[in-house]
């Protein structure tokens, strides 16, 4: 059965609505969406002609999840990290891609959207560091658009692997005219896929970068129509000796309103009012952060907070459901709060932030970071039906969803309680399971084809494509692949990129 129509009634359920505050307020309403829209939200909505109606009774209606920072193409590496810092998964994890070919980045990328939505997460920022060839590109987007939900597609300008025997070497020149024109070509064709839901972004880290390369890159990009642009602001001990990317970015004037920074964990006071003045925003990925050497996450800190949104990084390093990311930064920011009192010999009687600062992170604050807070984030009248149903009735969610259904979302659900996932109108998981979904042949798609009018799969069909192509990338990769070599070779290419750098300004 073909999973879009024209009229979608959600009916007798909480619905999880923001006042103007970002309070929220659970109201038990009918939904009503029409299309890609929500166009009703009352008492006992009486279903149009043609309507499908979810039964809501004891579930939660919450606006779906937005993930801020993602690298999606890594699923093929799921496992390989779980023990690393952020030196080991450079080479191992970052670096990696150089073994991708086009469907690698296509099925990779596929998975983790799907894995994405079966979480409950409609919208992602994809820091897509895979454009060694323009058809690299092109299956990372089809990628995305195949898999149904809202993405922003972040060209990456990054460093290369030059070679990877007898040692690690990176390419220290970032082939910055092909790039960009590769980029300006995926530019004359965005937005891609059904309503634009996927939209051309732009991602470079000021790490081994002149300041002058870094300037051309953002005015290129704006002037090119991109959505937002995203960057890494990671201090952590390997890199002690790079300048700050927040002061690189800053002195450089190219901070703004359209600029998502990662991470961030040990940016001082003086970089956040940086952040303030230019309306740019910030990204934490609270698992990945705590495992590889960042930090403790600040997105729940009060200074930080309305600048912040949540992210999962990659989920080859950690679970891409995004309440578990949200109830890490939740805890460990009081954790951190009490022992600052514990130390200082006070204490003030709170407990820090609130479960639902943690749920706003992943809805309504992820949604003004990325630009988007006038179409997603929020249930409204207006607004995209981008939705997530819990099943409130689980061993694990009752009797919460009752008492408290952001206490229930943020630190008692698992993904097992995600029943019902909507993206655009369009319902891509239902009753606990994945939709089939309908692969575009090309990006230039840009119409809603049922699965019957061309090429479809359901799970198993991307599970076994996954396996396949971890299998040849993992004979690749042990075939070439030192830990040692590539290790001390990723350190000694770091120092050379440096010297290289400072010599180019």
């Amino acid at each position: 059965m073909d999973n879009k129509t024209s009229h979608i009634l959600l009916k007798g359920g909480t619905l999880l609505i923001h006042d103007e505050h970002d309070r929220v307020i659970p109201r038990k309403l009918d939904l009503l969406i029409q299309d890609d829209r929500i166009v009703r939200i009352d008492h006992d909505i009486q279903p149009p002609t043609e309507t499908k109606t979810i039964d809501c009774v004891g579930s939660l209606v919450s606006p779906g999840f937005i993930d801020t920072h993602r690298h999606l193409w890594q699923s093929q590496q799921k496992g390989l990290h779980c023990d690393q810092i952020l030196l080991d998964y450079y080479h191992s994890g970052n670096l990696a891609s150089s073994h991708y070919e086009p469907d690698d980045v296509f099925c990779g990328v596929l998975s983790s959207c799907m894995e994405a939505i079966d979480a409950g997460t409609t919208t992602v920022v994809d820091h897509a560091h895979v454009n060694y060839s323009s058809q690299h590109n092109k299956e990372a987007i089809r990628g995305q658009i195949a898999s149904g939900i809202r993405s922003i597609f972040c060209y990456c300008v990054h460093p290369r692997v030059s070679t990877w025997q007898p040692e690690l070497k990176l390419d220290h020149e970032l082939h910055f005219d092909a790039e960009m024109d590769d980029f300006r070509r995926l530019a004359k064709e965005q937005p891609f896929g059904p309503n634009g839901r996927t939209r051309l972004g732009f991602a470079m880290d000021t790490m081994f970068v002149p300041p002058k390369v870094l300037k051309d890159a953002f005015n290129i990009a704006r002037e090119h129509g991109v959505h937002m642009i995203t960057s890494h602001v990671t201090r952590v001990s390997m890199m002690d000796n790079m300048p700050s990317a927040l002061a690189v970015l800053n002195d450089n004037g190219l901070l703004g309103p359209d600029v998502l920074l990662s991470h961030g964990n040990n940016i001082t006071r003086e970089e956040l009012g940086w952040i303030a003045t230019s309306n740019a925003h910030l990204s934490s990925t609270p698992l990945s952060e705590l495992q590889m050497g960042h930090g403790y996450p600040i997105c729940l800190e009060a200074d930080f907070l309305p600048f912040s949104s949540i992210g999962t990084d990659s989920n080859s390093i950690c679970t891409s459901f995004i309440p578990a990311q949200a109830r890490t930064a939740l805890q460990t920011t009081r954790a951190r709060q009490m022992a600052e009192n514990i130390r200082n010999g006070t204490w003030d009687g709170t407990i820090g932030p609130r479960a639902e600062d943690a749920f706003n992170l992943a809805t309504v604050l992820g949604a003004r970071a990325i630009g988007l807070g006038d179409e997603i984030g929020s249930l409204a009248v207006g607004k995209k039906a981008d939705i997530v149903i819990f099943q409130g009735q689980t061993p694990t969610m009752i009797p919460a969803s009752e008492c408290d259904p952001i206490a229930a979302i943020i630190l008692h659900s698992s993904v097992r309680d995600v029943q019902t996932v909507i993206v655009d109108g369009v319902i891509r998981k239902e009753n606990g399971t994945l939709c089939q979904i309908s692969i575009p042949a090309d990006i230039k798609e840009n119409d809603e084809i049922s699965a019957s009018e061309r090429e479809s799969l359901g799970w198993k069909g991307v599970a076994k494509l996954l396996r396949d192509s971890r299998s040849k990338l993992e004979e690749v990769r042990s075939t070439i692949c030192d830990e040692d070599a590539a290790r001390n070779g990723l350190i000694r290419s770091f120092l050379g990129a440096m010297a290289h750098a400072s010599s180019a300004e």
